[in-house]
């Protein structure tokens, strides 16, 4: 049989120092709620190499790399020994159509030291995500357990009453099932696709094939009968020249929900009203006027009641569609969450309220703001769209796009990281038709 080769040059200690993790897994109950979504196993072909996992720590280094069958906990595992330093990892890792992805569900990762050959750690995925993982630790007679979602900490020090030992030839179910009481698994594995995931992304894909006809321009959108205006002044763009900004976008999106209700499209000045509660204090006015820093707020909020009125035949208050809480995730009025936060915020969104697309308003500081009114008088600059769902797998995609283009998180999180950003929720059902460019 052929041996795969995975060696990449410090793959392993990378791995580890963000966090990928390993997992294994199959049907796992949960309480009287049925079962967890399946995840590749690989129980048996740690079992089958327990004498090299359990070897001296020098011969479990010098193991060389191998394909294992397995026959009972599901498809071929690959196996690897890389020493990083001053320890060796060992690492299960499940095929995947033709391959065996390091940062994949089921991925097993056990670290010994290569000082004394004791045991230190192991890692195991859970989602297909190298943020999402658990970190099993040796403690005494029992194993503690961490948790961690798209690189937010979910749980911490979860006592699981077995050896550390014990669990580097478990199946992942018998670790649900020891830390059932303590765990919401339900949360921390994928869920089965929804509804909800299928309108988003039918959505995305109705977006992705229109974006190569969209055009660019600052200060651009479509006015309520469609023509391409400049949003400040509602003067027509040049012939053949006109676009959109990332504000034109956005309503262009929202446009898409918007226009087979109603005929025409939302009305700019309507959404250029400034509703922030903000107003009104002494020394914010001044800036009110001179660098209009609400506008991204105001304009993301106005698309969201615009529509939620055309649907409900009431306009609701401004903040109201705001995402104003989350598990684990503190709101500042106004102003939002961090940018770098938003992998976690929109994962646990689409658990709770799948189906849902954000828009989202990116501020920062106010430059001549007073010293110390940083949460409080805020630039909103940028306003993205976010469209978070599951696929048929369980993988995540939080889809992000912004001003005429598809991105992602982690561009926003490299441009934006130190920002904060602001959500308003946008229901997704209903007809979906983006407006036709006229010009």
């Amino acid at each position: 049989m052929k041996t795969l080769c995975l060696r990449r040059e410090g793959i392993i200690s990378f791995v580890l120092a963000v966090g990928l993790a390993p997992l294994a897994g199959a049907w796992a109950p949960i309480g009287d709620d049925g079962a967890l979504r399946p995840v590749p196993e690989n129980w048996e072909a740690r079992t089958l190499l327990r004498e090299t996992i359990f070897a001296s720590v020098r011969d479990a280094a010098a193991a060389p790399r191998r394909i294992v069958p397995q026959t009972e906990a599901g498809d071929d595992v690959s196996f690897t020994a890389e020493v990083q330093e001053d320890a060796v990892y060992l690492v299960f890792a499940n095929r995947k159509a033709n391959a065996f992805p390091l940062a994949d569900t089921g991925t097993f990762i056990i670290k010994r030291s290569l000082l004394d050959g004791s045991f230190l750690q192991a890692k195991i995925f859970v989602q297909n995500d190298p943020g999402c993982y658990l970190r099993l630790f040796p403690d005494g007679e029992r194993t503690a357990m961490d948790i961690v979602l798209y690189n937010e900490s979910f749980q911490t020090h979860v006592i699981l009453p077995v050896p550390f030992q014990d669990l580097m030839t478990s199946p992942f179910s018998r670790i649900v099932e020891l830390s059932r009481p303590s765990v919401d698994w339900s949360l921390v594995i994928a869920p089965e696709r929804g509804p909800g995931d299928d309108r988003v992304e039918g959505i995305v894909q109705t977006l992705r094939s229109r974006l190569g006809k969209l055009r660019d321009m600052d200060d651009g959108a479509m006015d309520a009968s469609g023509k391409l205006v400049f949003i400040a002044t509602g003067n027509p763009a040049p012939s053949g020249l006109g676009g959109f900004n990332c504000s034109g976008f956005a309503k262009w999106v929202i446009d898409g929900f918007y226009l087979p209700l109603t005929g025409s499209l939302t009305d700019i000045n309507a959404l250029k009203s400034r509703d922030s509660d903000l107003l009104g204090k002494a020394w914010s006015a001044r800036f009110e006027e001179e660098q209009d820093p609400y506008f991204g707020l105001d304009w993301s909020r106005g698309l969201a009641r615009a529509l939620a009125a055309a649907r409900t035949g009431e306009m609701p208050s401004p903040d109201s569609l705001d995402v104003k809480g989350s598990r684990w995730f503190e709101h500042v009025k106004d102003v939002g969450y961090p940018v770098d936060r938003l992998p976690g915020l929109l994962y646990l969104l689409a658990r709770d309220r799948p189906g849902t697309i954000y828009l989202g308003s990116v501020n920062a500081r106010s430059k001549g703001a007073p010293q110390g009114a940083s949460m409080l008088l805020r630039q909103h600059h940028h306003v993205v769209v976010l469209l978070p769902y599951f696929d048929q797998a369980g993988d995540f995609h939080p889809v992000v796009m912004e001003r005429n283009k598809e991105t992602s998180v982690a561009s926003l999180v490299r441009r934006y990281g130190t920002e904060y950003i602001n959500l308003v929720r946008v229901d997704s059902t209903g007809q979906f038709v983006p407006p036709e460019l006229r010009q």
